[in-house]
């Protein structure tokens, strides 16, 4: 009797924790690039099911004035909305890849969210400048707040793999909208 009633206890306790939703958002990864260099970057694209969306996520950002950026917070990413569909994301992404042609100190901007691990409804506008340094052209993306400016700096190699693993992504899936 001791033996049946231990089996259907247990089976009980696990059914219920198998009924029990999940608190986490599901983040589906579609592109993803890092880097282990001096000023290590964690670029993704990635799709959120619950909204139907896709965003960038440039990783996490340092803060600083202009010229020295220190990382405070390794758990706030930022994000930018790409679009709804696969097109639309390539696009948004190729206007970001063409900033990498443009003479150092060109601005652009777009809207996007500083958030933990998943992105919020709340946007706001994140500013895109074209730098030069030493060989290398970079993309800065920042956030002004108060009197500091949030960082991150990212290559025109990084950002050119994450594209073209994105690029790749769309030709093996070409149903997926």
């Amino acid at each position: 009797m001791k033996r049946i009633l231990s089996i259907l206890f247990a089976l009980v306790i696990v059914i219920s924790a198998c009924a029990q939703p999940s608190r986490l958002r599901q983040r589906l990864e579609i592109a993803e690039v890092t880097s282990e260099d001096i000023n290590s970057v964690f670029l993704q694209v990635f799709k959120m099911p619950d909204v139907g969306r896709y965003y960038l996520s440039v990783g996490t950002l340092g803060a600083g004035d202009d010229f020295i950026q220190i990382q405070v917070d390794p758990l706030s990413e930022l994000f930018l909305p790409l679009g709804e569909t696969l097109a639309e994301s390539l696009e948004n992404l190729q206007r970001i890849q063409s900033l990498y042609k443009q003479d150092p100190g060109t601005i652009d901007y777009m809207d996007g969210c500083l958030g933990l691990s998943y992105p919020g409804e709340e946007l706001e506008p994140i500013t895109l400048t074209a730098r030069k340094f030493a060989l290398s052209r970079l993309v800065e993306f920042s956030v002004v707040r108060g009197n500091w400016i949030r960082a991150t700096h990212v290559s025109k190699s990084d950002f050119n793999s994450l594209v073209g693993s994105f690029k790749l992504y769309c030709k093996l899936h070409p149903k997926e909208k």
